[in-house]
């Protein structure tokens, strides 16, 4: 093979290079994950993705509005695929919902380029559940409440995020065990013990008494910390 030949093969070769590079620097981002925790009065929904470009624009539709979130350019990884990552959303609702809902998430990455609708759904809880009575010790098990009681709502929610994934765990008074974020409907008012699961290697945070008002939504923080 000549010089001149083998310098046309060469440029073929790069040239084929670059335009796969092109196509691939410009394909459409991917939502890889999402889940909605219902949070009473909003909505918190986990988006992961997977983009060949840096995200920029997370857009959610939920209950009659949309939202749209500036992604900081550091909350994009760098991976042999592209760029990955992750945010958080919390929507306050206009409205309190009786029945599971839908939302919409759409990406956009620094080229304009959108990723396909995405849809998921928000479970609401059934609105009757059992409560608890009023100091009632862990251990013990509630009894049957009085008509007319005032009652309230509890959400516990754990960090840090990665310690809330692994599935520790929370209760309150003799409570079954549950994930960050669950919503405890109907506690008859009262002052009650929160409690906290052991997670290895971490020091899990300390009983912390709560008063649950009637009407009212009480939302609280369990921190976890090295050891």
């Amino acid at each position: 093979m000549n010089r001149r030949a083998l310098l046309v093969s060469f440029l073929s070769l790069f040239l084929v290079l670059l335009a796969f590079n092109f196509l691939w620097a410009v394909g459409k981002p991917d939502v890889t994950s999402h889940e909605a925790t219902f949070l009473g009065s909003t909505v918190n929904i986990h988006i992961e993705w997977q983009s060949p470009n840096p995200i920029v624009t997370v857009r959610i539709s939920i209950a009659n509005k949309q939202q749209n979130i500036k992604v900081d350019p550091y909350d994009n990884r760098r991976n042999p695929s592209g760029y990955s990552g992750e945010v958080n959303v919390t929507i306050g609702l206009d409205w309190v919902p009786s029945q599971s809902f839908n939302y919409v998430i759409q990406l956009e990455d620094e080229l304009r380029m959108k990723s396909a609708l995405v849809t998921g759904k928000v479970k609401v809880p059934p609105p009757q559940q059992p409560g608890l009575q009023p100091g009632t010790p862990p251990g013990t098990q509630p009894s049957k409440q009085p008509s007319g009681q005032q009652t309230g709502i509890l959400i516990v929610n754990i960090e840090p995020q990665n310690i809330a994934d692994s599935g520790a765990m929370w209760r309150v008074g003799n409570s079954p065990w549950m994930k960050s974020g669950k919503v405890v409907y109907n506690i008859p008012a009262g002052i009650y013990t929160v409690e906290f699961q052991e997670v290895q290697n971490f020091i899990k945070p300390e009983n912390q008494k709560v008063m649950i008002e009637g009407d009212q939504t009480l939302t609280l923080n369990g921190i976890y910390n090295s050891r």
